[in-house]
Formats: C-alpha cells, sequence, structure tokens
C-alpha cells in the first residue's frame, strides 16, 4: 500500500493557456508533456457502504490499460490530501476481488456477496495533461491537468483543476511549486476529491452551509498536535462554505465563512504564546482584512433580510421604508460581491497555502525561544486549563458592575466572551460532563444577548452610507423609526443580560 500526497487546485477553464506561459513549468520539467483520455468508473454498494467507511474504489482506463485503484480513508488540510491507495492491474473492466478483501480497508470488502452488490455509482472522463517536475534536488512533483466532467445518472458536473502530487521529496515544496503558480494563475484550493464530488452528484446532494464542528482532541496529544488539529478544522470550515458563497444567493454561506475566519483568527491567538507569533504575522493580518471584507456583507444581510422585514411587516404603509430597502438592496449586493471577490482571489488561496505550508515545516522547533518551548511542553490538559482560566478571568473582570456598564464596556466585553468561548468549544472534547454543557450554553447565551445590544451600534453605522442617497421627508422618518426599532428593545435585553450574566457566574469551571 502507497502513500499518496497531491494538492488539488480548482482552476478556471478561462485561465488554462496561461499555464503554457510559465516558466516555472518549462524549467523544472524532466521530461515530455504528455497528453492522454482518462476514464474512470467509482463503484459502491447500493446503500454506499465503501463511501461511509471513507473508501473509495475505482476502475480507471488510461489508453488501452485498465487499473484497480482503492483508496482509503485519510486527511485533508487545506486542500493537501494524503491518504493510502492499492493499484492492481487489471486485464479489463474486471474487479480483482481477492485484492480488495485482502486489502482490509473496509470490513464490507470481505463479504463473499460483494461481487453482487458492487455497481457503479458515477464516472469522470477526462483529458489530463502531465508534466513531471523536478523543481529541486532530490524532490519530484507530477502536475496534472485535468478537464472533463463528472457523470451520474442524468446529471453532470464540469471538472477543470490542477493536481500537483509528490512522487519524492518534502511536502512543503508541493506547496511552494503551488504558490509559484499562483503567482501567474487565479487558482483555488479543493478540499473535495473527485469521489466526493462523484458521490454527492450521485446522491443528488446539494451541499448546504456547513456549521464548525469541534475538533477531536485527545488528552495525550502533544500541544503541537492539537493547535495543527484546530486550525485544520477551522480550514475545512471556512472550505466548506466557500463554493456556496461564491456560487449561490443564500447568506448562510458568507455567515459560516465569516465564523471559520474568526474561530481561525481565534485559534492563532490561543496558541499565540507556545508559538512565536512573528511566524504567523503575515497569515494574521491577510486574515484580519479578509474578515474586514465579510464582515460589512454580513451586516448588510442582517439589516436586509432581518432588520428591514420585520420593521416593514409592522409598519406596512410607511413609503420610506420601501425607499430605503431599496437603497438597502443596492449596497447589500455590493457589499456581497466584495466578500465573493475577496474569497475567489489569489490572495485568499495564497494565505492558506502559507498557513499549510508552516505547520509542515514547523519553524518553531528551530528558534531559540524557551518561553514558547515551555509552553509547548506542557501536556495539552495543563495548556488549556492554563488558556480557559486566563480568558475566564478576563470575562469576570469586564463584567464586573454590569449595570453600570455603558455601550462602550458592554461592547468589551463582548470580546472577551468571544476569546473565552473560542477555547472552550476548541478544548471542549478533552473534558466531560454536565458542566461543561451548562457552561457553553451560557456563553453561548452571553454572546448572543451582547451581539443584539451591539446591533444597534450597527444599524447606526450602517445608516451613514444610505443618508447621502435621499434626503427626502419620507426617508429621514423612515431612518427615525429604523434608529428607534433598534434601540428600543436595548432595556430588555439589559434585563436578560443581566440574568445571563449571573447564571454563567454560577457556572462551575468544567477544566478544574
Amino acid at each position: 500500500m502507497a502513500a499518496e500526497i497531491e494538492l488539488k487546485l480548482a482552476i478556471s477553464p478561462h485561465d488554462i493557456p496561461k499555464l503554457a506561459r510559465i516558466p516555472l513549468l518549462k524549467s523544472a520539467s524532466r521530461r515530455d508533456v504528455t497528453t492522454s483520455h482518462v476514464f474512470s468508473i467509482y463503484y459502491d454498494t447500493p446503500d454506499f457502504e465503501l463511501r461511509d467507511q471513507r473508501v473509495a474504489l475505482r476502475l480507471r482506463r488510461v489508453g488501452a490499460r485498465w487499473m484497480q485503484t482503492l483508496k482509503t480513508a485519510g486527511r485533508v488540510e487545506a486542500g493537501l490530501h494524503e491518504r493510502e491507495e492499492i493499484e492492481t492491474p487489471v486485464p479489463a473492466q474486471i474487479l480483482n476481488y481477492p485484492v480488495l478483501a485482502e486489502s482490509g480497508a473496509a470490513e464490507v470488502l470481505a463479504d463473499p456477496k460483494l461481487p453482487y452488490r458492487l455497481r457503479p455509482v458515477f464516472v469522470t472522463d477526462f483529458r489530463r495533461t502531465t508534466r513531471h517536475l523536478q523543481p529541486v534536488a532530490g524532490t519530484e512533483i507530477e502536475v496534472c491537468l485535468d478537464r472533463g466532467t463528472i457523470s451520474a445518472g442524468g446529471s453532470q458536473l464540469p471538472l477543470s483543476e490542477l493536481e500537483l502530487e509528490l512522487k519524492s521529496g518534502a511536502p512543503d515544496q508541493l506547496l511552494e511549486l503551488a504558490l509559484g503558480l499562483l503567482e501567474r494563475v487565479p487558482l483555488r484550493l479543493e478540499a473535495a476529491s473527485k469521489a466526493q464530488r462523484g458521490y454527492a452528484l450521485a446522491a443528488g446532494l446539494t451541499a448546504g452551509p456547513v456549521k464548525a464542528t469541534l475538533p477531536g482532541l485527545r488528552p495525550d496529544m502533544p500541544v503541537s498536535e492539537a493547535f495543527r488539529t484546530i486550525v485544520f478544522a477551522c480550514i475545512a470550515h471556512l472550505q466548506a462554505n466557500e463554493r456556496g458563497l461564491l456560487e449561490t444567493e443564500d447568506p448562510e454561506y458568507l455567515h459560516q465563512a465569516r465564523v471559520a475566519l474568526r474561530r481561525l483568527r481565534a485559534a492563532l491567538s490561543v496558541f499565540g504564546g507556545a508559538f512565536p507569533r512573528v511566524l504567523f504575522e503575515e497569515v494574521i493580518a491577510g486574515l484580519r482584512q479578509l474578515g474586514g471584507s465579510l464582515g460589512p456583507a454580513r451586516d448588510w444581510d442582517v439589516f436586509s433580510i432581518e432588520t428591514l422585514p420585520a420593521l416593514s411587516a409592522y409598519f406596512p404603509g410607511e413609503a420610506g421604508l420601501h425607499r430605503l430597502t431599496e437603497h438597502t438592496a443596492e449596497l447589500r449586493a455590493a457589499a456581497d460581491d466584495a466578500a465573493r471577490q475577496a474569497i475567489a482571489s489569489p490572495r485568499h488561496t495564497e494565505l492558506l497555502l502559507k498557513l499549510t505550508g508552516i505547520f509542515l515545516r514547523e519553524p518553531w522547533l528551530q528558534l531559540d525561544d524557551s518561553a514558547s518551548a515551555a509552553q509547548r511542553a506542557l501536556p495539552l490538559p495543563e495548556f488549556s486549563a492554563s488558556v480557559l482560566q486566563r480568558r475566564h478571568r478576563k470575562a469576570l473582570k469586564h463584567g464586573r458592575h454590569l449595570a453600570e456598564v455603558d455601550a462602550a464596556g458592554l461592547h468589551a466585553l463582548r470580546i472577551q466572551v468571544k476569546k473565552l468561548r473560542y477555547p472552550a468549544e476548541f478544548f471542549s472534547t478533552l473534558y466531560n460532563g454536565d458542566g461543561l454543557r451548562d457552561y457553553l450554553k451560557a456563553l453561548a447565551d452571553l454572546q448572543q444577548l451582547l451581539g443584539e445590544l451591539n446591533d444597534a451600534a450597527t444599524v447606526e453605522r450602517l445608516m451613514e452610507p444610505l443618508r447621502g442617497r435621499d434626503g427626502s421627508e419620507q426617508w429621514l422618518e423612515a431612518a427615525g423609526l429604523v434608529r428607534g426599532w433598534a434601540a428600543g428593545g436595548a432595556p430588555v435585553r439589559r434585563e436578560q443580560l443581566t440574568h445571563a450574566w449571573q447564571r454563567f457566574r454560577d457556572c462551575k469551571a468544567f477544566w478544574h
């Protein structure tokens, strides 16, 4: 069983001609460029048992040759795919069942009735242009450009992507090559394999917005491994919502992408004491800038689809609200376009590639920083407890004398609650018990209420660009209604906040 490490990059068909003009692909080439027709049939049981056990089985024809390939469960980190595969030449379009049974890759493969249960599920059909590069001594990378389709039943998806497969050398060389290509051609990391896209097409599934999942941490994990696990869980959350953000109008994709970015930035902050910040400064600045593009779009989404409809339903005859809604739609569309451009930009891909490269190279091991090294050497439960205890105390400090805290103080408290909630969720899989659930629920309630209290300030900020678009008396009346509506719920929410704060203070620190 051989290990396969590859990087998948989506490329627009319009940008493919640019590849031929990239010196990097010419200067490092070890042999001639070849083009072949690749036809693959993917098999599974009617209940998709192989897919459920994270195994892919295909028969592939390249020219006159057939190859059976069994790919086992692996991992994907920001588009970098790593998994085991078993390749078996076959004389024709006939599966080799003894090899499957002996693989041990999935229980169903040892079933004597397997030959009667497997069936074709989907087909990939593409032209593959292949180059073999040697960017540095000891490293060989196969670069494949695939152009074609994925088909299942009567449905079809276009296929246009680059695959960079490491044949020998260090994995970070894949990232260096991708960064070099990205300087000349727009590329986007592709987290979903051809098999995953084919299964979704066969099942008639359209990927909906994806929420964050808890990273699987273990108490015996080194701090560095926990850091890596959390960061790549955040990246997976972001990538799972990218396609929907770029290709649909559903605002939830944008919301989840923004949450993923905030969680990613939080992860870099949580582990800041154990890993020198200088190593991540460029990435942190880039993520902040990207978040600055998604934030306004999310604010306009909420204002457009929640605030204004509720207000218009309460005042159906208010003509100024209709004019305000029209102007809002224009500004919302512009903000959404800016968010899509930011996610589709080469800079976004570059940031994720560079962040992945940092974890592959682990440069902190070469730095003489005893304080950071001491933090990394801690047992993970001890490290997590120190982070949570410190942030818990800061939140309590900012919430002291809550009844007297002004708007600025509430905003500062909201930030501290967020800074506590993210690591509490990250590290929650290290702990169990009712206290954990109660604590996380109390934090979520606090953040929700503090966010709602902040809405009035957000509305006031959004009204500024609207002010210059319409100076009519109707608009001024509508603007007053909006401001009053946003501020009107503050007294009730302040009272709710008092009770929510008390519930939080009463919660036991679950990390003790």
